[in-house]
C-alpha cells in the first residue's frame, strides 16, 4: 500500500508539470530540432514534394493541417499554435540540388567508390528485430506447440544475421549487427521506466478529482512500462547506435512476421510475406511534432528511392527460394507504393528513426504448419535460406 500511494502521489506530480509541455511528442520522443530542415532546402521540386506526400508518405491529405504548399515554398508548422511556420524552398526543374549533409551514401555513390568485389566498401547494419532469450517471453515472441521446438523470434533473426554477416564480408561489404547477443541494446528497464509510465497514463487517462483503484493503476503502470522498455526505448537505443555509432549505408530490418489465429488453432493452413519501408503517416501521426519532422526528412533525404529499389530485390530474392502469396493491410496504416504486391510503406518506429534507407523484411509467418515444420526438422536450414536470400537480394541490387 505505501509503495501505491508513493505511485499515486508521484502521478499526481507528474500530471501537474505534463500540462506545462508545449510540444506535442509520442511517447518518450526527443523535442525536434527544426533547423535540421536548412539542410535540405533547394533539395525537391514542388510537384515532387506534392507527389511524394500523396502517394507515399502522407495520402489522403493527411499533411493538410500541418503543411501548405505555396509557389517556391511549402510552410510547415512546428508545433499546433506556431504562427511563424517553418520554410522549405523548392528547387526549379532546371537546378541541380545542393549536397546533403549525410553520412549513407546512395546505390549511385557507392558504386563511384566500388572495387572488385561485389559489394566492397557498402555499410551493412543488420538490425535482428526484437530481443531474445527470456525477453522474446515478455514481448509475446516466444511460443512452442505441443513438443515441439521453443521458437523465439528474436534468437532465430539473430542466428540469421550471425549467418549472414561472414556471407556479406565474403563479397566485399563491411557488416556491423545492431544487435549481437539475446540481451537488449538499451539500458534502460521496465522497473526503471515506471515513473515515465505514470506520467503517461496520468496524461492521457486520468481525470484529476476521480477516485483511483490503486492495485488497477499499478497494473496498468507495470504494463505501460514493460511496453516502453521493449518497443520505444529498445528502438531509441538501436537508432542512436545505428545513426551515431555504424552510420551505414543501409539497415536491414530481420523478422518474422506471424498469423492472427483463433481461439484454440496453433498452427495457421497458409503463410504470407511482404517488405516494408517508410511512408504511410497518417493525420494522427502527422500531428506528432517529431514524427512530421522525422517524415519530412525522410522525404528530401531521397532515402525512399533506395529503400524501393532493394525491397523490390528482397521480394523478388525470397520468392525465387521460398514463393508465399504477398501479405495484403486491410486497414489504413500501410499504402503500396507501386505495382509490386509485396512492398508497402509504413510508418515504424524504426524505418522512421534510422536516418539512413531502411527496409524491413517480413518473408515468413512463424505460426504456419509449414514454417514450424521446417523449423522443427532443420532450424539451421531455415536461417540458412533466409540469410542466402538477403544476400542474392543485395548483390543484384548493388550489381545492377
Amino acid at each position: 500500500m505505501l509503495i501505491a500511494m508513493r505511485m499515486l502521489a508521484m502521478v499526481g506530480m507528474l500530471w501537474t508539470g505534463s500540462l506545462l509541455a508545449a510540444a506535442k511528442l509520442t511517447s518518450m520522443g526527443d523535442a525536434p530540432d527544426w533547423s535540421r530542415l536548412d539542410e535540405y532546402q533547394a533539395q525537391v521540386t514542388a510537384s515532387d514534394f506534392r507527389w511524394l506526400l500523396d502517394s507515399h508518405f502522407a495520402p489522403d491529405d493527411a499533411a493538410k493541417d500541418w503543411i501548405t504548399i505555396e509557389p517556391g515554398q511549402a510552410l510547415i508548422k512546428r508545433d499546433a499554435g506556431d504562427e511563424a511556420p517553418a520554410v522549405l524552398k523548392f528547387r526549379a526543374f532546371e537546378e541541380t540540388p545542393p549536397p546533403v549533409g549525410r553520412y549513407w551514401r546512395t546505390r549511385t555513390e557507392w558504386a563511384a567508390d566500388k572495387a572488385e568485389l561485389p559489394l566492397a566498401g557498402l555499410k551493412i547494419a543488420l538490425d535482428p528485430g526484437h530481443i531474445g532469450g527470456d525477453f522474446a517471453v515478455m514481448e509475446f515472441r516466444s511460443w512452442k506447440v505441443g513438443d515441439g521446438p521453443l521458437f523465439r523470434e528474436g534468437d532465430f533473426v539473430l542466428a540469421v544475421a550471425q549467418s549472414l554477416k561472414p556471407r556479406l564480408e565474403a563479397l566485399g561489404a563491411v557488416v556491423t549487427l545492431v544487435r549481437d547477443t539475446p540481451a537488449p541494446v538499451t539500458t534502460d528497464t521496465p522497473e526503471s521506466l515506471r515513473p515515465v509510465a505514470a506520467e503517461l497514463i496520468a496524461e492521457r487517462e486520468l481525470t484529476p478529482g476521480l477516485e483511483i483503484d490503486v492495485k488497477d493503476l499499478q497494473r496498468r503502470i507495470d504494463a505501460l512500462a514493460r511496453l516502453l522498455f521493449y518497443r520505444v526505448s529498445e528502438i531509441k537505443a538501436r537508432a542512436e547506435r545505428v545513426n551515431e555509432s555504424i552510420q551505414p549505408d543501409i539497415v536491414i530490418c530481420l523478422h518474422v512476421d506471424g498469423a492472427s489465429l483463433p481461439e484454440g488453432v496453433e498452427l495457421a493452413d497458409f503463410g504470407h510475406a511482404h517488405f516494408l519501408i517508410n511512408g504511410a503517416y497518417s493525420a494522427d501521426e502527422i500531428s506528432y511534432d517529431d514524427q512530421r519532422l522525422a517524415m519530412l526528412e525522410k522525404l528530401l533525404s531521397g532515402s525512399w528511392r533506395e529503400e524501393r529499389g532493394l525491397a523490390a530485390a528482397m521480394s523478388e530474392s525470397f520468392a525465387a527460394v521460398n514463393p508465399l502469396p504477398p501479405y495484403v493491410y486491410t486497414g489504413d496504416n500501410a499504402i503500396r507504393i507501386n505495382e509490386n504486391p509485396y512492398l508497402w510503406a509504413r510508418n515504424l518506429m524504426a524505418n522512421r528513426l534510422y536516418a539512413c534507407p531502411t527496409v524491413f523484411l517480413e518473408p515468413y509467418v512463424a505460426n504456419t504448419k509449414e514454417f514450424y515444420g521446417r523449423f522443427t526438422k532443420s532450424p539451421a536450414g531455415l536461417v540458412d535460406e533466409y540469410a542466402d536470400a538477403v544476400a542474392v537480394a543485395l548483390t543484384t541490387f548493388y550489381g545492377e
